[in-house]
């Protein structure tokens, strides 16, 4: 990591945004741990089928958050930020009112015409209701969204973290409750998430209710949405190309084969902790210190160092994806294992874009939409395609294909804007030795939880991580034994 030198108020500030940096962390890496427990108690409630239909379901929870609401709270984030704005409060109360009347209106459509859009998750007959009840998650996770981003921009890092942990607690208990007693288990667990959520919902109102009792502005809504919504098109097509290989697969296959997939994403999401904490934290300070002349060099050697890491957890994921998925599922989920190696090398790619940021310094936003709509393009394409061959594999590869379209125009277009000395041959080479020992773990070693077998994977592993990090531990040796 570096860090740029600060005096007086400025170094005030830092201290402070770490404290708060902390906060975050520490938070996201509980809910991660939440998450994961969460995993095999599900995969053991409901069966592969039932699983992709929540899935499904949540997926469009997902995507239709970014439409909904037109992305306003990122709107309230830029006006209220502004403290030379004598009515900056007037943005909270404006945009909340305005997101609730947006989800109210939601769910009034999605019941008149829930059943016309039910197609959309399986032709069970639970499916329709399963629209209706995402509909009211959809509102109360949405609400949760916003009163955590308010609490954010105004550096109530504590409220912040007591709210998300009683979030992350309550929808978790929800979802185990409502798949153990409600009659179709994938059903039960939206409902009980959305009840979570809405218990939360009315605690974070009542923390901001000073904020949120301004009165309502038309001309602020119009200002607002005039920002915000040119956002839409380029955060719906990326988190799309990520996901539409999922939507595909489940008009050329099946539920079951939805589930599947989604247990094979949810263990390569592990991939992302290679750059957990670093998202928050990168952006504001690189629009800080930009013009620094160090800040290219060490900028480079953050994507060098954070990419290291990466690929050494995606190849941990491929090299144990069968043990992986033995521990958390049952027999029924075991062919996910195959589908996780290429899911966990997308998930990183779409990561670690953030460490190129001459589009956000230049504030290129068209850029951003192109390469959003690039991978949303090859995500459809490679997406029929490849299902079409061969299944869950071809959405797990058509994903990658899609992730690395993303990431390879994000850097080439950022690259031209604010250039950063990477040693591309170094990483080349570390990427090639990579997939030689993923497919040597995946294709010509045992699988099984078994002593013989975990410690023949444990010593490659250990093999590989020193080579591809020998120039770091020679560094360290020196620094602190030598």
């Amino acid at each position: 990591m570096f860090v740029w030198n600060c005096n007086g108020n400025e170094k005030d500030m830092k201290i402070n945004l770490l404290k708060g940096s902390f906060t975050y962390g520490a938070v996201t890496i509980f809910s991660r741990i939440a998450a994961v427990i969460l995993i095999p108690i599900l995969t053991r409630l409901l069966t592969p089928d039932e699983y992709g239909a929540l899935n499904m379901a949540l997926t469009i929870v997902t995507l239709a958050n970014f439409v909904v609401t037109f992305e306003v709270a990122q709107a309230v984030t830029l006006f209220f930020s502004d403290r030379n704005r004598s009515d900056r409060d007037v943005y909270p109360a404006t945009a909340i009112r305005f997101s609730l009347f947006m989800y109210l209106l939601l769910l009034i459509v999605v019941v008149i015409f829930g059943k016309t859009v039910s197609g959309m998750v399986g032709d069970s007959n639970i499916r329709g209701s399963i629209i209706i009840d995402g509909a009211m998650l959809l509102g109360a996770n949405g609400c949760f969204l916003f009163l955590q981003n308010q609490l954010r921009i105004e550096f109530k890092s504590r409220e912040y973290g007591a709210l998300t942990l009683g979030y992350v607690l309550l929808t978790t208990l929800g979802a185990i409750t409502g798949a153990l007693f409600f009659p179709h288990p994938a059903e039960g667990v939206i409902l009980g998430q959305t009840g979570g959520a809405a218990i939360i919902d009315i605690a974070g109102m009542l923390m901001l209710k000073k904020r949120f009792s301004g009165s309502f502005k038309k001309e602020k809504l119009r200002e607002m949405l005039k920002f915000s919504f040119p956002l839409v098109p380029a955060g719906l097509l990326l988190l799309g190309g990520q996901q539409v290989p999922k939507f595909i697969l489940s008009i050329y296959g099946s539920l079951e084969d939805v589930g599947i997939y989604g247990l094979a994403y949810q263990i390569a999401g592990f991939s992302a902790l290679a750059v957990l904490g670093v998202q928050t934290a990168i952006t504001p300070s690189v629009l800080a210190n930009h013009a620094e002349v160090e800040t290219p060099k060490n900028l480079a050697t953050l994507f060098e160092n954070f990419s290291i890491v990466a690929l050494l957890l995606c190849t941990s994921l491929s090299i144990f994806a069968h043990e992986l998925i033995t521990i958390f599922s049952v027999p029924s989920y075991g062919r996910a294992a195959n589908f996780v190696p290429a899911l966990s090398f997308a998930i990183a790619l779409n990561n670690l874009y953030i460490f190129f940021p001459g589009k956000i310094i230049k504030g290129k936003s068209a850029s951003q939409l192109m390469a959003s709509a690039g991978s949303f393009l090859v995500a459809i394409i490679a997406g029929i395609i490849l299902i079409k061959l061969d299944g869950v594999r071809g959405a797990a590869f058509s994903t990658l294909l899609s992730a690395g379209t993303f990431f390879f125009i994000w850097c080439y277009i950022s690259q031209k804007l604010y250039h950063l000395p990477v040693n591309w041959v170094k990483m080349f080479i570390i990427a090639a030795l990579t997939v030689t020992v993923c497919t040597l773990g995946i294709f010509f070693m045992p699988a099984g939880l078994t002593f013989y077998v975990i410690a023949i994977k444990c010593v490659l592993l250990l093999l590989f991580s020193c080579i591809i990090a020998w120039e770091y531990i020679v560094r360290w040796w020196k620094r602190y034994v030598g």
